[in-house]
């Protein structure tokens, strides 16, 4: 039997500052002396969305469907799984809040401040503005990866982990690799940055963070659940694509990811390869089974696209 995640109670923590336009449930939490966490989390909370009713429907007066996105086991799952493939990743831990006013309570997730302290965060849209005089980070128009292989190229990989002195961009290729891995479609320049270290200016890759659009989470359990009973969950990894590069084009996760390592070291290659050919699809289901008030059918999904997406990069390694 595999132990659940914890949900952290956020009720005793300090609540500080929201994230700039962020809803009011997004900011910044401070752990009491008394936690065994420490330091300042940023809580997101798991997203909820009324559908469109048809017009029958809303002339009988039916309460409109909700759509609750997963966003919250998406970022705990995907975090696990990237250190189960040694991507360094910001650490991430479910959670719980009372919303001020209604007292409800609010579930998400909540991820530890990558910022060493007084260190500085620049997100990868700043630098490539400072490159390009054309970029523009909503049309995707400038975010390829040879613009960002060489804003990337002075520096090294996160600080603090085993990738300090590997080339940042060699790191940067192994964030989508695992982007196809969890299909996350979403590394939009503003979802990756760099740390700089106030006294000597160093300036390194940050972790990889903001996964919550990974795994269909956006999708809802009817969704996930009719890709099960169809036998349609490969399918729909073979359609994984992202629009966050070379001005919003579509392109495949697994074939940015190839193109990615084809720009890095053959050591970042092989590393990369191993990681993902030596993962352990039973490790990946005791994270997937440790995710609280999953469906039946939504932790299938999950396992089964996995397992797909890590065959689909191993077929594209070799």
């Amino acid at each position: 039997m595999v132990e659940p995640f914890r949900v952290v109670d956020l009720a005793d923590w300090t609540r500080g500052e929201s994230e700039p336009g962020g809803a009011e449930e997004k900011r910044w939490f401070t752990a009491p002396d008394a936690s065994s966490q420490s330091g300042r989390w940023l809580f997101k909370p798991r997203r909820i969305k009324e559908l469109t009713l048809s017009r029958q429907r809303r002339a009988r007066g039916d309460a409109p469907d909700l759509l609750v996105r997963g966003e919250d086991w998406a970022e705990k799952i995907s975090y696990e799984l990237a250190r189960l493939v040694s991507v360094p990743a910001v650490e991430t831990e479910l959670a719980t809040v009372v919303r001020r006013g209604t007292e409800e309570a609010v579930l998400g997730s909540m991820s530890r401040d990558m910022r060493p302290e007084r260190w500085g965060w620049t997100p990868g849209a700043a630098l490539l503005a400072e490159h390009d005089d054309d970029f523009d980070s909503e049309l995707s128009r400038g975010h390829s990866l040879s613009a960002v292989l060489t804003v990337l190229a002075p520096m090294n990989g996160p600080v603090g982990t085993e990738f300090h002195s590997w080339p940042a961009f060699d790191v940067f290729a192994g964030y989508l690799v695992f982007d196809a891995l969890v299909a996350n479609t979403d590394r939009h320049a503003h979802n990756w940055g760099v740390l700089q270290n106030p006294t000597t200016g160093v300036v390194c890759l940050s972790p990889s963070f903001d996964h919550g659009s990974a795994l269909a989470s956006g999708n809802g359990d009817v969704f996930r659940a009719d890709r099960v009973r169809s036998g349609a969950v490969q399918q729909w990894c073979s359609r994984g694509v992202t629009k966050r590069f070379d001005g919003g084009v579509a392109v495949g996760l697994v074939d940015i990811a190839m193109q990615a390592l084809s720009l890095a070291s053959a050591d970042a290659r092989r590393y990369r390869r191993d990681r993902i050919v030596g993962l352990n699809l039973d490790l990946c289901d005791d994270v997937i089974n440790a995710a609280p008030n999953l469906s039946d059918h939504t932790r299938t999904f999950v396992q089964i696209a996995v397992a797909t997406n890590r065959r689909r990069l191993i077929d594209a390694l070799h």
